[in-house]
This record gives C-alpha cells, structure tokens and sequence, in this order.
C-alpha cells in the first residue's frame, strides 16, 4: 500500500457492532500492532486488556477501571 493511500484511507470507528466477533488470534494480532505504534516521546505506557468472558468482563469494568473509563467503555468491548 502506498503510503499516502494508507494517510487517506484511515478513520476512526465511533460505532461498533456488538454482533460482531473477533477470535482470540485476531486480538492478539491488534495488540502487537499495538504495541509497535510509537507514542509522543515513546513516554506513554500502553495498556491492554482483553477480557473475553462475560461474567469477568463485567468485573473488570467494575473493579479494574477508574469509574469515567468504565462507563464509556461498558457495551464497547463485546468480542
């Protein structure tokens, strides 16, 4: 792909469709894309989670997150 067709064709998804499915392979292959991506001064930490059990999804969110990253993230992470 050339580079200004890869600039040009990139977006950003706001709306998900939660009957869609990912396999654990494919999560795999986003988060080491991921972790290849730089950051602003490589000073970010990157955190990734993938939870793909319902009942520890909904514990994650309540447990593991800051309240605000909860809340939006709730109903985003169907897989």
């Amino acid at each position: 792909m050339e580079f200004q067709t890869l600039l040009e064709s990139r977006r950003s998804v706001r709306a998900f469709d939660g009957s869609k499915s990912v396999t654990e392979d494919q999560i795999r292959q986003l988060v080491d894309a991921g972790i290849q991506a730089p950051s602003w001064k490589n000073a970010q930490t990157a955190r990734y989670y993938c939870v793909l059990d319902e009942a520890k999804r909904a514990d994650f969110l309540k447990n593991c997150l800051p309240e605000f990253n909860a809340k939006s993230a709730d109903g985003q992470m169907t897989f």
